[in-house]
């Protein structure tokens, strides 16, 4: 270092030739050297022989005054050095870094000139290949220009040289130029072309590419610059769209056909109208077979790739960009309207369907070949071997969809059932052995008709849903494990399915029909009635289900649940309309005091004699209960019948005596008018029982009615006896309260009626 400084001193003349600032530093370092082993030497002799102090002091007194001599040798050394080094060494430092800016900013000019060189003879290039039809070359230099555009030289600001504007503005114009020219020739090379013929009612879409052996190398240069010039996809989008539309829609759907296709052209043929003008619609197979002529059609004419060949990458073709844009929306499509459709509904055309996905197979393949499909894309291989699920889905969906459809039917065509008849099953013309061996102990008795269905009418949809939730059992008999667990549990979503459509769709009519009300139950009973045996006639034909037994009867009590709340919904209305009958009638207690025939008060509304709304509403009554008979006898069970009639029997008494025993004041002509009405009641509704029954077994209130009719009737005496002390038969129907108020309300304040109160406690 220190030869290198006297260089640069000497070369400046600054440095005295005498002085020699390297050799004077040497000569200094020996000395403190020496210095310092010598001051080594007089320590040790210090500290080791404590008898020669005085000559260790005269010694130590001579290394001091060489420290001090060498001391004014280095302060001199270092004055020379600040006056002839340092100052000379910062002057030259300047001029050295504005030779290093000057070098600089002479790269940087060149740099600049190189790049604008590059531009313009890269723009000549575009212009000569513009000029020549060599579309690919051209926009592989506008590539070039853009891309040393975009690369900065240092940290120059370019914004503020005007030569780069008119460069990006001259290579903005050529790209116009060139994008232009690529749609035009695209456009005249790869047209889609739509013709109608209106004596055939047809319509012909042909898709035409002018390429031939000759102009083959010309389509790959439009395609690789439609690619570097980044507009391929605004020239494939539209023409992606028009594939889509008019070709694979109609080759999937089916309802086109292949019409003579030349080498540049693939022309189909479509019904103007409806698909079904054409002969016939054609098959999975065809279709599949159509699509692969097709596509056989687009690898051929677009089997490009998009740029040439550099090696060690992978070369991408424009059929995988038709790939990459429709095979998604392809397999949904082929799903959706070719597979699906295929997939049988029936266990017996299941092998058949092993052609569809060999054929599909061979498609797929196809497809992954020309790079049309991802090589991980599985979806339509999956979907297509996937037929046990498949099946089982399609069989389950199309079942539950028309027991849907058989319960929204009407209800009102009803078929007679007789005890017995549900088992042998003639009406669904089915042979099925209902007759099991039961665990029942020896010499037990069981009754003739046990678990026989009472006679009714029920409606036919009923047996229709029996019978097709029976087909569904057959199908799961014959089935592999998945579909058989899966059609057996369908079928018990059949009888959930009733529970609530059932109920719903028909509510409106349920309420105001009580006829139709009457068959839902019905029918509803029977499906629960079935339901307990049903599962157990396919225990040993459902392998699938060896470790449970395939029951519905946990059904059964649901079913049951909705008949009856059916049933009583109806029953609620037409209870409600005989309560609006009779409410209507005038029959209401008077406040006026005293009673019998000599009171002056009145007995109902203020008058001494019933309204003529009395009585029809009475008839009315009567009425209607007269219809209800009509609807349900010979509808419901016999039983089920006479509890229901007796039901509104005894709600419409129970209204027309809370009424008459909240009276209090009746005279004799309304007493005698009410007698004479009730005894119509009396007389004409055990017609309503005949011919195995009577009012008194079903209506609760029956036997107080007649009692009511009696007290209307009698004398106190009567009354007397008939009380008995509590112990006759008018007390056992009425209390006291109840007996006491019909006395005052039909007998004058006398001693008489005194002392037959004061016995009726």
């Amino acid at each position: 270092m220190a030869s290198f400084v006297r260089e640069v001193l000497s070369a400046a003349g600054t440095l005295d030739e005498k002085e020699d600032f390297a050799g004077k530093a040497i000569k200094i370092q020996k000395k403190l050297t020496d210095l310092k082993s010598q001051l080594a030497v007089r320590l040790e002799k210090k500290h080791g022989e404590y008898g020669g102090s005085g000559v260790v002091l005269a010694s130590a007194g001579d290394v001091t005054g060489q420290m001090e001599r060498i001391a004014a040798e280095i302060q001199s050394l270092d004055a020379t050095i600040n006056k002839h080094f340092r100052a000379e060494l910062l002057d030259r430092n300047k001029e050295l870094l504005e030779l290093n800016d000057a070098m600089q900013e002479l790269n940087l000019t060149l740099q600049i000139v190189e790049k604008i060189k590059q531009c313009r003879d890269l723009l000549e290039s575009v212009n000569e290949d513009l000029y020549s039809g060599k579309l690919y070359p051209a926009s592989n230099s506008m590539k070039l220009i853009l891309k040393i555009l975009q690369t900065p030289c240092s940290s120059l600001d370019e914004s503020t040289l005007k030569i780069f504007p008119s460069i990006k503005k001259e290579l903005a114009f050529q790209k116009l130029q060139l994008t232009k020219k690529l749609k035009d020739k695209w456009q005249n090379m790869v047209k889609i072309e739509v013709k109608e013929n209106s004596k055939d009612r047809t319509r012909t879409t042909s898709l035409i590419v002018n390429v031939g052996l000759n102009t083959r190398p010309e389509f790959q240069d439009l395609i690789q610059a439609l690619h570097a010039t980044d507009i391929l996809h605004d020239v494939l989008e539209p023409f992606m769209k028009s594939l889509r539309l008019e070709f694979f829609e109609a080759l999937i759907k089916g309802v086109a056909r292949a019409d003579g296709n030349p080498d540049n052209t693939f022309k189909l043929k479509l019904p103007l109208n409806s698909p079904s003008t054409m002969e016939k619609s054609p098959g999975p197979l065809d279709v599949i077979q159509n699509l692969m002529i097709f596509f056989a059609f687009l690898f051929k004419q677009f089997s490009i790739p998009l740029a040439e060949n550099v090696e060690g990458e992978n070369e991408v073709s424009l059929q995988e960009v038709f790939g990459e844009k429709l095979s998604t929306w392809f397999c949904n499509a082929m799903i959706k309207d070719v597979l699906a459709p295929a997939v049988p509904n029936s266990v017996d055309l299941l092998p058949a369907y092993q052609d569809i996905v060999d054929k599909t197979e061979v498609l797929h393949e196809y497809l992954v070949n020309n790079k049309f499909l991802a090589a991980t894309n599985m979806t339509l291989l999956n979907y297509a071997r996937n037929v046990d699920a498949l099946f089982a889905n399609k069989v389950c969906q199309d079942l539950l969809t028309k027991a849907r459809e058989i319960m929204k039917e009407d209800m009102f065509t009803t078929v007679d059932m007789e005890p017995g008849s549900c088992d042998q099953s003639d009406l669904l013309n089915r042979k099925v052995d209902d007759h099991h061996d039961l665990p029942i102990p020896p010499n037990f008795s069981v009754p003739e008709k046990i678990f026989q269905f009472p006679k009714c009418k029920i409606s036919q949809s009923t047996l229709k849903v029996l019978e097709l939730a029976q087909n569904g059992l057959d199908i799961a008999a014959k089935s592999k494990p998945f579909c058989s667990i899966r059609m057996f549990h369908t079928v018990r979503n059949v009888f959930e399915l009733w529970c609530a459509v059932v109920p719903t769709f028909h509510k409106s009519n349920l309420e105001s029909l009580p006829q139709l009300a009457a068959i839902a139950h019905n029918s509803t009973m029977y499906l629960a009635h079935r339901l307990i045996s049903l599962g157990f006639l396919y225990k040993d034909k459902l392998p699938a289900m060896s470790q449970h037994t395939p029951t519905f009867v946990d059904i059964v009590p649901r079913l049951r649940s909705v008949a009856g709340a059916i049933m009583v919904q109806s029953l609620r209305k037409q209870r409600d309309t005989i309560n609006s009958i009779l409410a209507g009638s005038g029959i209401s207690g008077s406040s006026t005091s005293g009673g019998g025939s000599a009171s002056s008060g009145s007995g109902v509304g203020g008058e001494r004699r019933l309204s003529s709304g009395v009585d029809q509403a009475v008839r009315q009554f009567i009425s209607q209960l007269n219809h209800n008979q009509k609807v349900w006898q010979g509808t419901l069970p016999d039983d089920v019948y006479y509890r229901s009639i007796g039901s509104l029997l005894n709600a419409g008494l129970e209204e027309i005596m809370q009424k008459i025993l909240g009276l209090t004041d009746i005279s004799a002509e309304m007493s005698g008018q009410f007698c004479s009405l009730f005894t119509q009641i009396v007389t004409k509704t055990p017609d309503l029982f005949k011919p195995a029954s009577s009012p008194d077994k079903y209506v609760r209130k029956w036997a107080k009615f007649k009692e009511l009719i009696i007290v209307l009737d009698s004398s106190l005496r009567v009354l007397e006896d008939r009380w008995a002390e509590g112990s006759g038969p008018l007390a056992k129907e009425m209390t006291a309260d109840e007996v006491k108020q019909m006395i005052r309300a039909l007998f004058q304040n006398t001693e008489r009626r005194a002392a037959v109160l004061s016995k009726i406690k």
